[in-house]
């Protein structure tokens, strides 16, 4: 499970979603949302709290990650899709472990927590690619947490790993479980299908304006127009001032020797060393002389009487007590050995492994010292500008007269809807970057001024609702070409279901095939495919390949071809089994992964049963942004 978090955190934003199995719905396991005593824990499970906070964290994660692969996501839609109850649940499964491993008194050392984070790439310096704990605490800042908030995520994570790793630790696929695999994956069949063009409908008469008046009222949801919202935009970030920002040539060689001197441009070298005290030169030269040869460092202290040797393993020079010492082991590569005279007496060290970073040049970091101090300046202008604009305001301008006077961009946006698309379907791309923006039009009230506001990576807008125009059905005038294209649609295939069900009863009667085809006429053929469930073929779509897996031999439906406007008399002639074949080792740990989950979801379930579960719905409703908490 650590190697899954591992692999999720490859961006500042996959790092801290940390996703298990979503478990079954809360009747299931007995749990009731009508609950008093929870204090500020949305859930208890047992001993352990959902807090309010970490449900609205975890649930705008997955709102985020959703939007990402789909931006016209709404809140509406996830609420339909119970999107925060299925985030509820799997927290509280999660706490559920929580509970069994605090039982079990499982624990996750500090030392384990430390070397998790380092392996997340996410917090890597992008220079050096090795662990920054700058890059980290960033990271966990653009992402709601702090140091101590995610460390503590982590070591439930982890935790939770180690108790299913023990629950699961031994399971595995029996070989009933192969060869069932083998014979679902592996049967074919042999269909024969009857296709029926549209073609077969004839004649469709043109509709009336009522009959297509009707046919708006019936699928209103198709023909429904959002709310859309005319508006005024103010916006800057760092990055358009950028181009105007010239970088002096003495700033940049300034910033690399302060970074070169502050070791900011690599990471230190360091030494793994063993190091023998003697009582004099002759004793540490001929210890260094064994040591050199490559003798184990406690047989020579042994033999020549000294103390037992001290090891030092990938220390810093800062870390070696004796500087001396500290010079002369860094001077050393890995594999040599020497005598020092130290402030402390002789010493013999032999160096067992030495990294030496390779500083980068000053051409070679220029590209870098230009991008952070051009930043740097186009970050002062900003402020600059935006106090121009906060300064216009005060002295009573509006929005476009201050934007003019701090010559900011102005921005006229016709009306989109939240989505941030027009109703032609034109898109607002420059919007989909900053959430932010969209969200705040369609709270604000119109023809107000609306208040500087953070967006994105350092950016800052301001808005103005010139118009609104309120959700509503749209009218016949409007919509008359879409609407008569499916109202069309469907009356070709109402009146295709005629020819449809004469020739499934036919089929269903022992008719051949070919001979329905024959008499129906031209827009009627017959195929045939042998075809694996997962498989498709021209015509012969998935939706029609599952039906002929789901129903017996022999047995006639309809189904729909790859267009979904041409109709199909199906029949299945044969059911071939699979030939004998051992399992790919891909196959077998995709069955042993998958067998596993199963029995996962299963413990979960099973904890989730033995602990009470107790939800307060107005703390959820809270956390899920459902109700106003002034109510």
């Amino acid at each position: 499970m650590l190697s899954t978090t591992r692999n999720l955190a490859r961006s500042p934003l996959a790092v801290v979603i940390i996703i298990v199995p979503v478990v079954a719905a809360f009747a299931l396991f007995g749990i009731s949302d009508i609950f008093t005593g929870t204090g500020n824990a949305v859930a208890l499970v047992g001993s352990e709290r959902v807090t309010a906070q970490e449900l609205s964290r975890s649930y705008a994660q997955q709102v985020n990650a959703i939007r990402q692969q789909n931006p016209r996501f709404t809140d509406e839609e996830a609420n339909a899709m119970q999107l925060g109850e299925q985030v509820l649940s799997r927290l509280i499964a999660e706490h559920a472990i929580d509970a069994k491993a605090n039982e079990l008194g499982l624990a996750v050392s500090d030392e384990a927590i430390v070397e998790a984070i380092e392996e997340i790439p996410a917090f890597n310096n992008p220079f050096s690619g090795q662990f920054d704990r700058a890059t980290y605490r960033a990271v966990l800042a653009d992402n709601e947490f702090t140091e101590a908030s995610f460390e503590e995520s982590l070591r439930g994570e982890l935790r939770r790993s180690q108790f299913l790793a023990a629950a699961l630790g031994g399971v595995s696929p029996p070989g009933i479980f192969e060869r069932a695999r083998q014979a679902y994956a592996g049967e074919r069949r042999r269909m024969r299908a009857l296709f029926l063009s549209p073609s077969l409908a004839g004649e469709i008469a043109d509709p009336t304006d009522e009959e297509l008046q009707a046919f708006i009222e019936e699928n209103a949801a198709s023909f429904t127009y959002p709310e859309q919202r005319r508006f005024t935009l103010v916006r800057i970030t760092p990055d358009d001032l950028l181009p105007d920002v010239d970088v002096p040539e003495e700033d940049l060689r300034t910033l690399y020797e302060i970074q070169l001197d502050n070791g900011e441009l690599a990471d230190a070298p360091t030494r793994s060393f063993v190091q023998l005290s003697a009582s004099d030169q002759e004793t540490a030269e001929a210890a260094a002389a064994r040591l050199q040869a490559g003798e184990n460092p406690e047989t020579v202290a042994a033999e020549l009487g000294l103390v037992e040797p001290v090891t030092f393993e990938a220390v810093q020079s800062f870390a070696v007590p004796d500087t001396v010492v500290s010079e002369a082991v860094f001077a050393m590569a890995s594999g040599d050995a020497s005598a020092v005279e130290g402030a402390l007496g002789w010493r013999a060290v032999r160096v067992e492994a030495a990294t030496d970073p390779v500083v980068p040049s000053f051409e070679e970091r220029r590209g870098a010292l230009q991008a952070e101090l051009a930043m740097n300046e186009a970050e002062g202008r900003l402020f600059d500008t935006l106090a121009a604009f906060e300064e216009a305001r005060g002295a009573g301008a509006t929005l476009d007269e201050a934007a003019e006077a701090a010559q900011l961009p102005i921005e006229r946006l016709d009306f989109i809807t939240q989505q941030g698309f027009t109703l032609t379907g034109e898109a607002a791309m420059t919007l989909f970057a900053a959430p932010e923006i969209l969200e705040q039009v369609f709270t604000m009230p119109e023809s107000f001024d609306g208040e500087l506001t953070n967006f994105g990576d350092g950016g800052y807008f301001a808005v103005r609702v010139d118009a609104v125009e309120e959700s509503r059905l749209a009218t016949l005038e409007e919509e008359r070409e879409r609407v008569e294209t499916f109202w069309r649609m469907r009356a070709v295939d109402d009146q295709l279901q005629a020819v449809v069900d004469n020739a499934l009863q036919r089929a269903r009667d022992g008719e051949d095939m070919d001979v329905i085809a024959q008499s129906i006429g031209l827009g009627a053929r017959v195929e045939a495919a042998t075809l694996r469930r997962d498989e498709t073929a021209g015509p012969f779509a998935q939706q029609l390949v599952a039906q002929a897996f789901s129903l017996p031999p022999q047995q006639a439906f309809t189904s729909r071809a790859d267009d979904q406007r041409t109709r199909a008399i199906v029949l299945v002639d044969e059911v071939l089994a699979p030939e004998p074949a051992p399992l790919t080792a891909e196959e077998q740990a995709e069955l042993a992964e998958g067998l596993r989950g199963d029995f996962a979801i299963g413990v979960e379930a099973g904890l989730m049963s033995a602990y009470e579960v107790t939800i307060d719905p107005r703390l959820r409703d809270l956390a899920l942004g459902r109700s106003d908490p002034a109510q």
